[in-house]
């Protein structure tokens, strides 16, 4: 049969359609960080999952390599949705060193997934133009799960450790173990927390350090005066007498974590997400957590990104993945990697499995102090602690 012009016509544009919705369908069903391929390039020859920002077909997501199980999995179920029109592709980059980039123009997400509001309000703080975030506006800001800080040893030493480190004295008590005021049966004390410019769970870390200190010297209402002061970094140096320095700790929160696991002998004891924890004693029982009192939470939360490379679909279409965060579903999903929801689901049972290695449901926290204390504490760390020459 011979076709007419106008039929030919009629046939290319069917044949296109198909073409282009089958696309589209393959697209969403793409794993997340599968689109685009790992290795291929982008137009600037550079490796396509280092790309500075979205491109118009997709919204780039960043969170830290510590919750990106978890977002994975909600991602790959987002993509998959017939409804969903823009897909979510994963970069993975600690918080810190994100909301540099984003201040820097040299990231421009879509969405991000800061561990502390402070972070979080500091970009909102920093960002030169319109506003690029409201932390108190949950359809631009939403905690979903979280997961509070806590000492991870093994059952043998936390026997010794818990009375010292459970306590409302616990930083004073590792002060007075590093210099050797109060012992240890095993001989050597040695513990390690993250490095604070490096990782969330090593700034939490001197938040609590410092939020101690300056309560007990009556100077809460000058925090960011403390964190500058000699007083504050003669007694920092003090309670990190005995600290261990190494490439894990230089690294982050998950390498300490697995140099840990690999040689408890390492350390005394080392400052871990309760996540972390859970996910260890559940492959090796010898382990055991002991909950500074007060702890630190560190969250996983969600920002739509409002910055002027967004477009109004982008924006639209990272609005409408908070919204599918917020399902108890995705609640749940949390539960997987140990983490506690805000809403939704609770770990209780999990927590309740493992209550002799020390776990529990309760604990208090401090309210963080803001981020120029902290940065500036952080500073003083690294050059007057880690880098110290000798």
């Amino acid at each position: 049969m011979k076709l007419t012009p106008f039929a030919k016509i009629i046939l290319i544009l069917l044949v296109l359609g198909a073409a282009v919705g089958g696309y589209r369908s393959w697209q969403r069903l793409q794993p997340a960080g599968r689109a685009p391929q790992p290795g291929s390039k982008n137009s600037a020859g550079q490796p396509a999952d280092v790309r500075s920002g979205s491109a118009s077909g997709e919204l780039q997501f960043i969170t830290s390599a510590s919750k990106k199980g978890w977002i994975v999995e909600q991602i790959d179920k987002f993509n998959a949705l017939e409804s969903t029109r823009i897909p979510v592709v994963l970069k993975s980059v600690e918080t810190r060193e994100a909301m540099h980039q984003i201040l820097d123009g040299k990231a421009k997400p879509a969405l991000w997934s800061p561990s502390s509001v402070i972070w979080a309000d500091r970009l909102a703080q920093a960002y030169q133009g319109k506003s690029i975030l409201d932390t108190s506006d949950a359809n631009s800001y939403r905690v979903i799960l979280r997961t509070p800080l806590v000492f991870l040893t093994t059952k043998e030493k936390a026997s010794v450790l818990r009375p010292l480190l459970g306590s409302t004295d616990c930083w004073a008590n590792i002060r007075d173990l590093s210099e050797r005021k109060k012992r240890v049966p095993w001989g050597n004390f040695k513990w390690a927390h993250a490095d604070p410019l490096n990782a969330n769970s090593g700034m939490l870390s001197l938040a609590l350090i410092l939020a101690d200190y300056a309560d007990r010297t009556g100077q809460s209402g000058s925090i960011e005066t403390v964190a500058n002061s000699a007083g504050f970094i003669s007694y920092l140096k003090s309670v990190e007498k005995r600290f261990v320095y190494n490439t894990a700790v230089e690294k982050g929160s998950s390498a300490l974590v697995a140099s840990f696991v690999e040689d408890p002998s390492r350390y005394d004891f080392i400052v871990a997400y309760e996540s972390d924890g859970l996910r260890e004693v559940s492959k090796n029982s010898g382990l055991a957590v002991i909950y500074p009192n007060p702890t630190a939470n560190s969250e996983s939360a969600v920002a739509v990104l409002d910055g002027d490379w967004v477009t109004p679909e982008q924006k639209a279409g990272a609005d409408t993945f908070l919204k599918f965060l917020a399902q108890p579903e995705a609640a749940r999903d949390g539960l997987k990697e140990h983490f506690r929801p805000v809403r939704g689901a609770s770990l209780s049972s999990e927590i309740s499995r493992y209550g002799e290695n020390g776990f529990r449901d309760s604990y208090s926290s401090i309210e963080l102090p803001p981020y120029a204390a902290l940065n500036a504490a952080a500073f003083k760390w690294r050059i007057e602690i880690a880098k110290k020459p000798g």
